[in-house]
C-alpha cells in the first residue's frame, strides 16, 4: 500500500482490510479472478479512472463498479467543464503519484475532486486499490466517500 494512503487510514480510523494478490495460490490476471478469488460479485471490485478536461487545466477521479462504465458527460457536467477525458499515464504519475494498476482515490490533494458511483454504497464493502499495483484495500464505501472528500453520483452508465 501507498503511504499516503496507509497515512489516510490510519489518521481516520477506517477499518479496512489490505489484499494483495500474491496471497492467493493461483495468479490474479483479471479483476474477475480477484472477485472470484474473495467470492465477491464483481460489481464490489471498483475502478478509479483519473480523468481530465480537454484543455488539460481540471483533473478528477472516478469510482465505479468495474463491471460499469463511467458516464462521461454526467461526470463533465458534475466537473464543471466541457468534456472529460482519460489522463495520460505521465501525467497520473505526476498530479497523483501512483501507478497505472493501484490508482486509488484516498490520499489525493484537494485539487482533484473525487466522484464515486452512489450505486456502491448497496455493498458492505467495496475493494479499492492502493496506489500500489497488485494491492488492493476493502473498506465500506461510505468510509471511501468519506476520507477522499468525494461527492456521490450516479456517474455509471
Amino acid at each position: 500500500m501507498h503511504p499516503k494512503v496507509s497515512k489516510v487510514l490510519i489518521e481516520n480510523g477506517i477499518t479496512y482490510r489490505e489484499v494483495r494478490h500474491d496471497s492467493f495460490s493461483f495468479s490474479i490476471t483479471s479483476p474477475m479472478d480477484f472477485a472470484n478469488a474473495l467470492g465477491y460479485s464483481l460489481d464490489r471490485i471498483t475502478k478509479s479512472v483519473f480523468l481530465r478536461s480537454k484543455s488539460k487545466d481540471k483533473y478528477v477521479m472516478a469510482v465505479c463498479s468495474m463491471s460499469q462504465k463511467l458516464n462521461f458527460a454526467q461526470l463533465a457536467t458534475l466537473a464543471g467543464v466541457a468534456k472529460l477525458e482519460v489522463a495520460e499515464k505521465q501525467e497520473l504519475a505526476e498530479k497523483v503519484g501512483y501507478p497505472i494498476n493501484g490508482v486509488c482515490p484516498i490520499g489525493l490533494s484537494p485539487g482533484i475532486p473525487v466522484f464515486i458511483d452512489d450505486a456502491l454504497l448497496a455493498f458492505p464493502t467495496v475493494l479499492v486499490g492502493s496506489g500500489e499495483a497488485a494491492v488492493e484495500i476493502e473498506l465500506s464505501p461510505a468510509d471511501l466517500v468519506e476520507i477522499s472528500k468525494a461527492t456521490l453520483a450516479n456517474i455509471s452508465l
